[in-house]
């Protein structure tokens, strides 16, 4: 019987840890989202996460034949599939290898520290999970909940702040927004983003 390791690769192949590479090279099989499944070895048994009870049985059905990788793109500590299969399996069958988060590759773009910063992750989940947005963020979104949606909801909820955006980080499309709630609202970006929203009022703004 294997072990199930929760690996966390990052940004892709340039984030990805020695501890994490080590972690692929000992798995017979890999489930995990489609950018994720780009370390996997070529060859290998593989599953795309779409379905949470289609993983699982993924991974249950490969442990038999060895340890079964389960990459996380960016941390796998950070909303993450970690908490479905500690539920599921227990702790004893899981291994974790921490990985660089996408909130870590933004804040590295920005130039600035995140101490203090709240995360927030709007895969997969609705708008009013922003609740009463309070202090600094970093927002993780998704093609739903795209950077422009969210700055138009926080212009309602919380009125014009601070904000940047990092939009297909560690890609060839790139790009990197620092402005206000206002202008992001009426920009287009990608569902591959990262958003923080400063408690800065307009007083500073021009």
């Amino acid at each position: 019987m294997g072990k199930v390791l929760v690996v966390g690769v990052g940004a892709g192949r340039e984030h990805l840890t020695p501890e994490a590479a080590q972690a692929i090279a000992s798995a017979k099989a890999f489930a995990g989202g489609r950018e994720a499944l780009r370390v996997a070895p070529q060859g290998m048994p593989t599953h795309e996460i779409r379905n949470i009870e289609d993983a699982l049985r993924f991974v249950e059905e490969h442990l038999s034949s060895g340890n079964v990788a389960v990459l996380t793109s960016g941390d796998s500590t950070l909303y993450s599939i970690l908490e479905v299969l500690r539920r599921r399996l227990g702790e004893e069958v899981l291994e974790v290898v921490p990985g660089v988060s996408w909130v870590q590759v933004c804040f590295a773009r920005l130039k600035r520290c995140w101490n203090g910063v709240r995360v927030l992750s709007l895969h997969g989940r609705s708008l009013e999970e922003l609740g009463e947005l309070s202090g600094d963020v970093a927002i993780l979104c998704d093609p739903t909940n795209t950077p422009q949606r969210v700055a138009a909801h926080l212009l309602e909820l919380v009125g014009d702040r601070r904000c940047a955006v990092c939009d297909c980080l560690c890609s060839p499309g790139e790009r990197v927004v620092v402005g206000w709630l206002s202008e992001v609202a009426g920009m287009r970006f990608s569902g591959r983003s990262v958003m923080v929203v400063w408690d800065e009022a307009p007083r500073d703004k021009g």
